[in-house]
């Protein structure tokens, strides 16, 4: 099932696996085992999870017959996570928690892991693949685009993606799941999870709510004009048009969002589409040109789009499209892929 030569992990390797209890991490967890690597199930708990989802990733340990442990990062994933959520919404952006938590958080904290139990790899159930490429690996597309989550990985550092291997990289949900029924895993029907794991399966406005206490109410703005009363920025982001609750002779979006002010800007659909966006934070490998044709992502389910990136200083750069992009958000991240590989990525800061 797992072909050691093509994930580069040497025959005898110590490794980790991921484990959230769910169908992908257990399949990758029974693969390591089944391909005779030293298998040691990491769970790890980062927030007061009332479902206690770390059950099922020990029953599952002990199907298996792995090693497994349960490591407690709560301290550390409510600051740079949940925190950073909550921070982002009040500054009326729309954050990335799941791009945010790979780079900052679950690479940190399993490589913390790989280090205390002495293994060499950490084996995760993202459905993505890495490439070697001189001497670096790169994060490179799963094989299935349906299901390819590389968009989810590309703000990992370069040093972490070395030690990281996708096992169902080449592998359609459906044939995980048929993997895990064949072996008899108890998880092999259970449902996947949606939203960032912190929310719970609840409405991202929901959950802020006892956070975000005395919001400043602004204005929705058309044309230059105040039309209504907005609820608070939190709960809108650019492109939505849902819940405004404005009537209008046509659709409005979302246009933008003024922190300072607390003011939402509105305009029909063809006003939300721009040709560039500017990033910040922005993480490109050494070889990468300072300005080159590559393709990009805005959002995890969007395709693939031309553009020409121009790196700038202090780890900025802008994106030029070769087609307008529907209601780029400040705060999603930007993947930037050269073919099926990501070569650099960034944060939206701002549209043009």
């Amino acid at each position: 099932m797992i072909y050691l030569n093509e994930l580069g992990i040497e025959k005898g390797s110590r490794v980790i696996v991921a484990m959230s209890g769910g169908v992908d991490s257990s399949v990758t967890a029974l693969m390591a085992q089944e391909a005779g690597l030293t298998t040691i199930g990491i769970t790890m708990q980062m927030f007061d999870n009332k479902n206690e989802f770390w059950h099922d990733a020990k029953n599952m340990a002990e199907f298996l017959g792995i090693e497994w442990h349960l490591a407690d990062y709560t301290e550390y994933f409510i600051p740079d996570v949940i925190g950073y959520f909550i921070r982002e919404y009040k500054m009326g952006r729309t954050p990335n928690p799941c791009s945010k938590c790979n780079k900052v958080a679950k690479t940190k904290y399993l490589f913390d892991q790989m280090q205390k139990h002495n293994c060499q790899y950490i084996l995760t159930g993202h459905y993505a693949k890495t490439k070697l490429i001189g001497e670096q690996y790169y994060i490179q597309k799963a094989d299935y685009a349906e299901k390819d989550q590389s968009y989810y990985l590309s703000m990992i550092e370069p040093f972490h993606i070395n030690l990281l291997k996708f096992p169902l990289g080449k592998m359609k949900k459906t044939q995980t799941r048929e993997i895990a029924a064949k072996y008899n895993l108890p998880v092999a029907e259970k449902k996947d999870s949606q939203e960032a794991c912190f929310l719970e399966d609840k409405d991202y406005r929901e959950f802020l709510k006892p956070y975000i206490k005395n919001v400043r109410k602004g204005s929705f703005i058309l044309n230059g004009k105040v039309i209504g009363e907005n609820k608070g920025i939190y709960n809108y982001t650019p492109g939505q048009r849902r819940g405004l609750e404005i009537s209008y002779k046509e659709p409005l979006y979302v246009k933008s969002i003024d922190s300072k002010t607390g003011d939402v800007y509105l305009g029909v659909k063809k006003e939300v589409f721009f040709k560039g966006v500017a990033l910040k934070d922005c993480q490109f490998f050494p070889d990468t040109p300072y300005m080159g044709k590559y393709t990009a992502k805005l959002r995890y389910r969007m395709k693939d789009e031309n553009c020409l990136i121009e790196r700038l200083p202090e780890n900025k750069a802008n994106l030029l499209f070769d087609n307008f992009q529907f209601a780029p958000a400040a705060g999603q991240t930007a993947a930037i892929y050269d073919g099926d590989i990501i070569i650099g990525s960034g944060v939206i800061d701002y549209t043009f």
